[in-house]
């Protein structure tokens, strides 16, 4: 009997969930990290219906990567293509984008000469913040984010350019 759609992405999950955990906890390096993210992804890929099934794998191992690329201090040589790469498939959420936006402008001390672009794509996504509705929880807490992303580029003295 095959399996429903939703219990193929709940095992796409799990499988992706203790892949990271996995290697997180043998603390591999960051290209054994994203080769491994990559073979899952293609694994699954095999086994997707549609176009917007393989779309959203490719945006979940992007979205893992440049987290990982993040959490691993990588230079703007790891952490860019991956950045591009989710940029180019689109956010599959407003919080991807939010998670996203902050690692980037967070990550500046590795890569100073992209502040402008981090802070650009950081306002983009504030405003898409506020366009929320003020009644929901979820918005103070993206903007809360936020500051707290341009409070840590600030630590190290990376400030976004005031427009006059």
């Amino acid at each position: 009997m095959p399996r429903s759609r939703k219990q193929w992405w709940l095992t796409v999950a799990e499988q992706r969930e203790w892949l990271t955990f996995g290697l997180a906890h043998a603390e591999m390096p960051f290209e054994v990290v994203v080769a491994a993210l990559q073979d899952l992804e293609r694994q699954f890929a095999r086994e997707a219906r549609t176009p917007a099934e393989r779309l959203h794998l490719k945006r979940l191992t992007a979205l893992t990567a440049v987290h990982e690329a993040f959490s691993h201090m990588r230079p703007w040589q790891d952490f860019g293509p991956w950045l591009r790469k989710i940029r180019r498939l689109g956010f599959p959420t407003l919080w991807d984008r939010f998670h996203v936006s902050t690692l980037y402008v967070q990550a500046l001390p590795s890569f100073r000469e992209q502040a402008a672009a981090a802070f650009a794509m950081l306002a983009d996504t504030e405003r898409r913040v506020r366009r929320l509705p003020q009644h929901r929880p979820s918005r103070q807490q993206m903007l809360d984010g936020i500051a707290h992303a341009l409070r840590e580029a600030a630590r190290y003295g990376i400030e976004p350019l005031q427009e006059r």
